[in-house]
């Protein structure tokens, strides 16, 4: 299993940081974990490219996680040579409704011509595939925020959290996880609600006893506070977890 962090910011534009967007190889599948604005250009510019793209995972659909939707269903209409093999989506409920608002709009500019899309709503539950399993938990968020727990067949363990405050869903999703990607928005001293801090990022990871620890969709504010403040504050972290601690950054890969 391979990982990629193809966008670690948020909904603030950042002159270093990419929309939220998270690519998973597992084989020879590709799965993306949320799509936010730009999210197809970064994965062009990580070598995958939408035909590439074989399942998408929404954690929710605030703008900055899921606009980019729009753009590779329009890419995948025209797409020269045409592409067959079928794209399946799966999100928390509200994904048909959402679908069916981009079709209202876009009308047959993103209807499919030449391979099937597959949408499932799922809240809490899991998912099977040849090799790997998913299991989905509910997060504190929005009305409808789900997490990830990615499992493969030959036994390598991943999390992705999508945004989320922290709450028991988290703590399961991430339960001896080999690696754990988490939300980190904003500074300790600067909560805010359905979110998290890196210190409550570190309590999860202790708490959920994974091997890794990797903090992205920082805000800019958490940004410069961890850029100025970084070995200070990884000290901090490391009296809360004594695993390993790693700040995502655009493109950076990960083996599993």
């Amino acid at each position: 299993m391979e990982l990629t962090i193809i966008g670690s910011g948020t909904g603030i534009p950042s002159k270093t940081r990419a929309y939220p967007c998270t690519l998973v190889k597992i084989k020879d599948k590709y799965l993306v974990f949320d799509t936010g604005p730009g999210s197809l250009r970064q994965l062009f510019l990580a070598d995958v490219t939408y035909m590439d793209i074989d399942h998408i995972y929404y954690s929710h659909f605030h703008p900055d996680h899921s606009l980019d939707f729009v753009s590779t269903l329009f890419a995948m209409r025209y797409c020269e040579p045409k592409r067959t093999k079928p794209l399946y989506v799966t999100g928390p409920t509200g994904l048909k409704a959402f679908h069916e608002g981009l079709l209202s709009t876009y009308g047959e500019t993103i209807k499919p011509k030449t391979f099937d899309l597959h949408l499932k709503e799922i809240d809490r539950g899991e998912l099977t595939d040849d090799d790997w399993k998913i299991i989905i938990e509910p997060l504190l968020h929005s009305m409808h925020s789900i997490g990830f727990r990615i499992e493969s067949h030959d036994g390598r363990t991943l999390t992705y959290s999508g945004d989320t405050d922290y709450c028991d869903g988290i703590i399961r999703l991430a339960k001896k996880v080999n690696t754990l990607v988490i939300e980190c928005s904003f500074p300790d001293d600067q909560k805010v609600e359905g979110h998290l801090t890196p210190q409550l990022c570190a309590r999860i990871a202790s708490e959920s006893q994974c091997e890794r620890l990797i903090l992205s969709h920082f805000y800019p504010v958490c940004d410069a506070s961890i850029k100025g403040n970084n070995k200070d504050l990884l000290k901090k972290l490391k009296n809360i977890y004594n695993g390993f601690i790693i700040f995502a950054e655009d493109f950076a890969r990960f083996t599993i």
